[in-house]
C-alpha cells in the first residue's frame, strides 16, 4: 500500500467515525458512504464529513458557536431537525457540493443573490437519480461547506441568499427543469456542467468513472463588434433599439454573441424578426464600417456548391466550381463561379438578391475567391 493510499483511507476513517457519531449510524455504514465512488469529488477535492460537521458549529451566519442550532433540515433558523437515513445522506451531500462548485461565480466578491430555495430545486432536476429529493437546509448546509457567500435577506426567512453565478444557475436551471425554455446559446453554461452530468450519467449506469475534471483556462476571446454593439444601448435610434433587443437576447441565452458582423447576420437567419429589424442591422453594420475602417468586410454563410471536371474544348481538360452563399438579407444568394478550363478562364462572383443588390456591394481591391461585403451608402434609414 503507498503512502497516499494509506493517508486517504485514514482521512476515510476518521471522517467515518465522526459521521457515525454525528448521524448516530454505524461507523461500517458510515465508511461505505466515505468510500462511495460518487462521493470523491466529480469537480475538486472530496469534501470531507468533518468539515461539514465543523460548518454547523463555525460558520459566521449558520454555526451555532456553543448555542442552539441555527440551521435545520427546513432551512435557516428552522427547527426541523436533521433526518439522516445512514445509507446516503452523506453521499447527496457531497454530490450537492458537486453541483455548487458547478455555479462557483469568476469572483469571491459577487453578491449572494440566489435563494436557496430555488437552488434546491435546481439541486433535485440535476442531480436525479442519486438525489430525489433535497432539503432547504441541506442546500445552504452544503453551500457553506464549499466557501460559497451565504446571506440573510431583509426579510429573513427559512431561504438565504446564496453568490452561484445567477446566469449560470439560469442555465442549468432551463436545461434540466420541468417546463422550461431552454437556451438557445451556452456562454452562460457553467465550465463544469458538461463533464458532471457524464459522470452522474456514468455513475447511474454503473459504470466506471473517469479522471476528475480539469477546469478549463479561461481565454478572453476578442469581440470587437458585440463590445461596439452593447455601447450602443440606450441611444434613442433604431441601432439604440437594435442594441437593446440584442442585450437582452444575450442575457437570456436567447441567441449566442455575435463577435463579427457576420455573426450578427447569421443569428437574424436563426430567429423570426420584421424587416425592420433587418433594416436595423443593416444600419448598425454600416455605422460600425466607418466607425472602425479597418473592419473585416462581411462573408455571409456557404449553402451548397460543388467542384467537377471538365474536358474542355480542345485545349485541355480543366475544372468548373459553382458556390453559393446566403446573401445578407436571407432571401436569396450569392453565387462565385470559377471556369477553370484553358481558353475559357474565367472567374465572378454575383449578388442573386434585388434587395440586397441595393443595399449591399463587394468590396473593391478584393480577388473573386476573398470577396467581402459593405452596405451601401444611404442604403438604410437610421
Amino acid at each position: 500500500m503507498t503512502s497516499d493510499n494509506h493517508t486517504h483511507n485514514r482521512e476515510l476513517q476518521r471522517d467515518a467515525r465522526a459521521w457515525a457519531a454525528f448521524t448516530g449510524t454505524t461507523y461500517n455504514a458510515a465508511l461505505r458512504q466515505m468510500s462511495s465512488p460518487v462521493a470523491q469529488g466529480f469537480l475538486g477535492e472530496r469534501v470531507s464529513a468533518r468539515q461539514l460537521i465543523a460548518v454547523l458549529d463555525d460558520h459566521e451566519l449558520i454555526g451555532a458557536h456553543d448555542g442552539d442550532p441555527i440551521l435545520g433540515e427546513g432551512g435557516y433558523l428552522s427547527e426541523l431537525p436533521w433526518s439522516f437515513n445512514g445509507k446516503t445522506d452523506f453521499i447527496e451531500l457531497a454530490l450537492i457540493t458537486d453541483m455548487l462548485r458547478m455555479l462557483m461565480p469568476a469572483s469571491d466578491a459577487t453578491a449572494p443573490e440566489v435563494s436557496s430555495y430555488s437552488l434546491k430545486h435546481t439541486a433535485e432536476w440535476f442531480l436525479r437519480p442519486h438525489c430525489s429529493y433535497v432539503s432547504n437546509g441541506r442546500l445552504i448546509w452544503a453551500a457553506a461547506a464549499v466557501g460559497l457567500r451565504v446571506a440573510a435577506p431583509d426579510d429573513a426567512g427559512l431561504n438565504l441568499l446564496i453568490g452561484v453565478s445567477e446566469r449560470g444557475h439560469d442555465y442549468v436551471r432551463r436545461m434540466v427543469g420541468p417546463g422550461q425554455t431552454r437556451p438557445h446559446a451556452d456562454h452562460y453554461r457553467p465550465d463544469g456542467y458538461a463533464h458532471l452530468q457524464t459522470e452522474l450519467a456514468k455513475a447511474a449506469a454503473g459504470d466506471p468513472t473517469t479522471a476528475r475534471w480539469v477546469q478549463s483556462t479561461l481565454v478572453d476571446e476578442a469581440a470587437p463588434f458585440h463590445d461596439w454593439l452593447i455601447l450602443q444601448v440606450g441611444r434613442d435610434d433604431v441601432v439604440g433599439d437594435l442594441a437593446g433587443d440584442y442585450a437582452a437576447g444575450i442575457r437570456v441565452s436567447h441567441h449566442r454573441i455575435a463577435r463579427t458582423p457576420d455573426e450578427l447576420l447569421a443569428i437574424f437567419h436563426e430567429i423570426p424578426h420584421s424587416p425592420e429589424a433587418y433594416d436595423s442591422v443593416v444600419s448598425a453594420i454600416a455605422e460600425w464600417m466607418t466607425t472602425v475602417p479597418s473592419a473585416v468586410p462581411v462573408r455571409t454563410e456557404q449553402t451548397g456548391g460543388d467542384a467537377h471536371g471538365h474536358e474542355g474544348w480542345g485545349a485541355g481538360a480543366g475544372t468548373v466550381a459553382r458556390y453559393e452563399y446566403l446573401c445578407p438579407c436571407g432571401d436569396g444568394r450569392i453565387i462565385e463561379e470559377h471556369d477553370n478550363v484553358p481558353g475559357f478562364r474565367e472567374h465572378d462572383v454575383q449578388i442573386d438578391c434585388d434587395r440586397c443588390r441595393a443595399e449591399w456591394r463587394f468590396v473593391d481591391g478584393r480577388g473573386v475567391r476573398d470577396w467581402g461585403l459593405e452596405p451601401v451608402a444611404g442604403s438604410t434609414t437610421a
